[in-house]
């Protein structure tokens, strides 16, 4: 019996010695799985991250550049609007004087 005793004693001692280091042994392969992945997922974020940096700085640099002509055609408008207005005023006057010389002459006339 003292056998018997002994026998089951030792299977259980070494079931738990195995169970044991089975599950700190699985406990540390999860744990590098769980790193593995975060790493991968940092990578990936890191990849995109620098790619859409990438596009915007190009879409950034495009819109800087339309930026500048748009500005560089706006003051061109507002040169040509400035001549056109100085135009106006100039033919306004020519207009008044027309006028009043056509009241004359229609005075003269009647």
């Amino acid at each position: 019996m003292n056998e018997t005793l002994s026998l089951i004693f030792i299977s259980a001692v070494t079931g738990t010695i195995t169970w044991y280091s089975a599950r700190r042994k699985n406990n540390a392969q999860a744990e590098n799985s769980e790193l593995d992945n975060v790493g991968k997922a940092i990578t990936i974020w890191r990849e995109l991250s620098e790619d859409m940096e990438k596009r915007f700085k190009e879409q950034i640099d495009e819109l800087k550049k339309e930026n500048c002509t748009l500005q560089q055609r706006v003051t061109i408008v507002m040169k040509e609007n400035e001549e056109l207005k100085n135009q106006m005023n100039i033919l306004e006057g020519e207009n008044k004087k027309l006028i009043s010389q056509l009241k004359i002459f229609n005075k003269n006339n009647s």
